[in-house]
């Protein structure tokens, strides 16, 4: 009942107010579920009822037992028939991880022998019976039968109950180390769930943007989150997903239609506003995902399916974020040595001139020129970039401290120098 309880509790949606409001309230009681271990909470239940049926048999068994022997034969075997099958699927399970008898028992028996595995493996290792006996065979087969081996022999098998003693303590002293480090362990685990966390709330909006933004089609909808996202000063604790959902947006605003037998790409009518947000969102992520994990699968399927749907010729003079849209459309159109290369002068070019950053787009570009040209996997920083960093350096008055600190480093990487993957500061 319990069990039921809490899980009614948490599939309620009484809560009224904006979609963002809604999503926060969902957001927190998912992270309390995983932060205090709501599913190990309700395996146990079962556990116990399960131990309660065990205790009635035994009970009863030894309550019939002195009534009538015939009938109390009877409820014994059932109830050892039932506790046998029991331990049987729970030996199944943590032995058989393909087993689909799984149950609580089995994960904690099968934590359990592999501890057990270890210990022994590592004690096993460093055996000095086995070591002993390893060497004697080893006499034995280098030398044969000589008149020094019953001498060897006999002192193997003296010394074997210390080798043996030497053995068993190093075991149960390796066991034992495992104490304490469960106890620590467990100490961690409460101090994180009693303590506040710090920062929780900028990974909380994350959270729930990013859920809005993967499950929601309704533009009222995505368009606040955009905006909140645009807002944020940093990412912490990035879902990949993130990307790919702000470019699906992205490809739902815009459409592919002929012009004097041209493709070109025109954005939906009443849907300017939300390409314009969903471009720069889906710039963000990407830089920030470039910087995190170089490696990721979702960049990769972002640039194919980018390149498969906006052609390279795409002009983007007239959209709004216009900025955006160019840096994006040069990132994933970069030339690639000798593979699909593209002459610069065919290249759309950037035009910075009388632009005035509404964002982070210098922290964008710092740390694409980071991630792509200084570990030489494009060569030299390309010019629209170079002429961004040389825009903002000459302006008067000087643009903001941390607006030098990007400039300079795109300036350093095209130069050859080394910036440090953590970027640099502002001193």
């Amino acid at each position: 009942m319990l069990g039921k309880q809490w899980l009614n509790r948490y599939a309620s949606t009484n809560m009224r107010g904006s979609a963002i409001e809604r999503s926060q309230h969902r957001q927190r009681k998912l992270d309390g579920i995983v932060r205090w271990y709501f599913r190990y909470v309700m395996e146990s239940l079962p556990l116990m009822l399960q131990f309660a049926l065990l205790l009635l048999g035994c009970g009863l068994s030894l309550y019939l037992w002195g009534v009538n022997t015939t009938v109390a034969s009877v409820v014994v075997g059932i109830t050892s028939l039932g506790a046998a099958f029991y331990a049987l699927i729970v030996i199944a399970g943590a032995t058989l991880t393909s087993c689909p008898y799984q149950t609580p028992g089995a994960q904690i028996l099968r934590q359990i022998l592999l501890m057990f595995h270890t210990a022994l493996s590592s004690a096993t290792k460093n055996s000095s019976c086995i070591e002993s006996s390893m060497e004697l065979c080893g006499s034995i087969r280098e030398r044969g039968w000589s008149a020094s081996l019953p001498r060897e022999i006999l002192d193997y098998f003296l010394l074997l109950p210390f080798f043996l003693a030497l053995d068993a303590y190093a075991f149960v002293r390796m066991i034992t180390m495992g104490v304490p480090i469960l106890i620590h362990r467990m100490s961690n685990w409460f101090l994180r769930v009693l303590s506040p966390r710090v920062g929780g709330s900028n990974k909380q909006d994350l959270q729930c943007i990013s859920w809005i933004l993967r499950t929601s089609l309704d533009n009222a909808v995505r368009l606040p989150a955009l905006k909140s996202l645009t807002a944020m000063t940093t990412l912490t604790d990035f879902n990949p997903a993130l990307v790919s959902a702000c470019f699906d947006i992205l490809v739902s605003c815009t459409a592919v239609v002929k012009e004097n037998f041209v493709d070109k790409l025109v954005i939906t009518r009443e849907l300017e506003e939300l390409a314009a947000l969903s471009a720069i969102c889906c710039l963000r992520t990407f830089s920030h995902l470039t910087a995190m994990d170089p490696t990721s699968s979702v960049l990769k399927d972002v640039d194919k399916r980018y390149t498969g749907t906006i052609l390279f010729e795409t002009d983007f003079r007239n959209f709004p974020a216009y900025h955006s849209f160019a840096i994006l459309h040069n990132v994933f159109h970069m030339p690639r040595g000798g593979r699909g290369w593209m002459p610069r002068r065919e290249r759309p070019a950037v035009q910075w001139n009388d632009y005035k950053l509404p964002g982070h787009e210098h922290i964008v570009l710092a740390q694409l020129a980071q991630f792509k040209y200084q570990t030489k996997e494009y060569g030299k920083v390309p010019c629209w970039i170079l002429r961004f960093a040389l825009h903002y350096l000459s302006q008067d008055p000087t643009p903001p401290t941390s607006v030098i600190v990007s400039c300079l480093s795109i300036i350093a990487i095209d130069l050859g120098c080394n910036i440090p993957a953590t970027g640099l500061d502002e001193r």
